[in-house]
């Protein structure tokens, strides 16, 4: 059943979506029997019980696995996929222009995988280059930053080689990064329950300029704790299918877009092969783990400074109480010695007086009284 023609039928069970059920017991011997069985039994028994499920028939499993994504995607056998991905995240309708080589590439972070990265041309007419990333922790806005110069230079580069001396600045088309977050930090948790963070640029004079940098950044795990059963939109339907891995949700999403069925199909053509399905998952907790150690790394880090900073704070708080005490303490001393010389001079006063009323009394003169 083709994409165009799955929109004629009605309702779908999970059957007829992710295959026909196979025996949990016959999956287990041939992964016994198979030779990534070493790597299953590094899997946790929470890991394994998703593959299973997933093996099974009962639940699918995550869409953003990279060998997943790229045979859904393919640019070249199904661009309208993406291309409604992306008019969907853009609000506006775009079509594939070509898919980019990742030569020449700057950052290239272990811990972050490059899903795609193409030029889509909108129905306005405007050309622009579309980066999208996939991480699982921290990409705060100085990362982002990073791949937008990354991606602006790599352009550059480009444009400049195939004009030569006819380039200018102008024929630099925007470019606009798509980061999915199936785990957001802690910066966009504060937003929710909004789940599509885009960034708006303007000046306060409001000069008009043309800045080519634009991000949006999804947080999907937000977007799975929506409250709503109601895929209300398009967007809504792709982050579904990007997020929701149990049959309930995978149903529901099939029957208001149909469009998704030849998709789940694709999916479920690698539970023939659990090997294979190991293999991918294998290589998802690696880049889990790592980017697990690069965010507790981050953490201990920020904590570090913290710390370091709080003592800095406090040492200087020390420091200024210090030189008030000794201030007061100078101030005190001053006081003091005044006193001192005050009482002094009150003896000395009263010496010369004492003098005074002895002469008065040596020579008879009486003495008034006070």
């Amino acid at each position: 059943m083709s994409e165009k023609d799955v929109s004629a039928s009605g309702s779908f069970s999970v059957e007829e979506i992710l295959g026909e059920p196979v025996r949990r017991d016959a999956i287990l011997k041939q992964i016994q029997s198979s030779k990534v069985l070493s790597e299953w039994n590094t899997f946790s028994p929470e890991d394994r019980e998703k593959i299973l499920l997933f093996l099974e028939g009962k639940k699918g499993l995550q869409i953003l696995n990279d060998r997943f994504f790229q045979k859904v995607f393919c640019p070249d056998i199904c661009p309208e996929r993406i291309a409604s991905f992306i008019s969907a995240v853009l609000g506006e309708h775009v079509t594939i222009e070509r898919v980019l080589s990742r030569e020449g590439t700057v950052i290239a972070e272990a811990g972050s995988l490059v899903i795609m990265d193409i030029i889509v041309k909108t129905d306005s007419g405007a050309t622009v280059s579309v980066e999208m990333q996939r991480i699982g922790y921290m990409f705060p806005g100085q990362r982002t930053s990073c791949y937008l110069s990354d991606m602006i230079m790599r352009q550059y580069q480009t444009v400049r080689s195939q004009m030569g001396k006819d380039f200018s600045y102008s024929n630099l088309k925007p470019v606009t990064l798509i980061v999915i977050m199936e785990k957001s930090s802690k910066e966009f948790k504060k937003a929710a329950p909004a789940y599509i963070h885009k960034r708006i640029s303007y000046y306060d004079t409001g000069a008009e300029v043309t800045d080519l940098e634009n991000v949006v950044y999804i947080s999907l795990d937000t977007f799975g704790q929506k409250v709503e059963n109601e895929i209300g939109s398009e967007l809504d339907a792709w982050l579904t299918f990007f997020s929701k891995n149990d049959t309930e949700d995978i149903i529901k999403l099939v029957k208001a877009y149909p469009q998704f069925l030849p998709m789940y199909k694709e999916i479920a053509e690698f539970r023939k092969s659990p090997e294979e399905v190991i293999g991918m998952f294998s290589e998802e907790l690696r880049i889990l783990d790592r980017n697990t150690t690069l965010y507790m790394l981050d953490q201990y880090s920020k904590e570090l400074d913290e710390v370091v900073a709080a003592k800095d704070k406090a040492a200087a708080e020390l420091d200024k109480a210090a030189a008030e005490l000794d201030k007061a303490a100078a101030e005190r001393d001053k006081a003091e010695a005044k006193l001192d010389a005050a009482l002094a001079a009150r003896d000395k006063a009263e010496a010369k007086l004492d003098a005074a009323y002895a002469l008065l009394k040596a020579n008879g003169i009486p003495i008034p009284e006070e």
